[in-house]
């Protein structure tokens, strides 16, 4: 996600704006994560980047019912004569992964 000091938010179908002041400020995901995680405050994230430390309880969501919308994800590839056979086995084991994070 790129950073912002805006936060969008959508509460009973109802979009807002929310200023935020960062007092720290990141260059990856991950570090925002283990910031986040030590207790250095809150962060914004996407779902699966924040599932295991929320599953094991080292976080905690906030604002979920402000949360957007799922988007959509495809799962595209080419298909071909010289299409090696561990991309089929990979792609199932992509949707299924994300079929099941969907359902979590």
């Amino acid at each position: 996600m790129l950073p912002t000091s805006e936060w969008r938010l959508v509460r009973n179908g109802l979009a807002s704006a929310v200023r935020v002041q960062p007092r720290l400020s990141t260059t990856t995901n991950d570090s925002a994560l283990a910031a986040a995680i030590a207790g250095f405050g809150i962060t914004r994230l996407l779902s699966y980047q924040v599932a295991a430390p929320v599953r094991d309880g080292r976080m905690v969501l906030l604002l979920r019912d402000s949360e957007p919308e799922p988007v959509p994800v495809h799962v595209v590839h080419r298909e071909g004569r010289n299409a090696s056979r561990k991309v089929p086995a990979f792609l199932d084991l992509a949707i299924q992964r994300l079929r099941g994070a969907l359902q979590q």
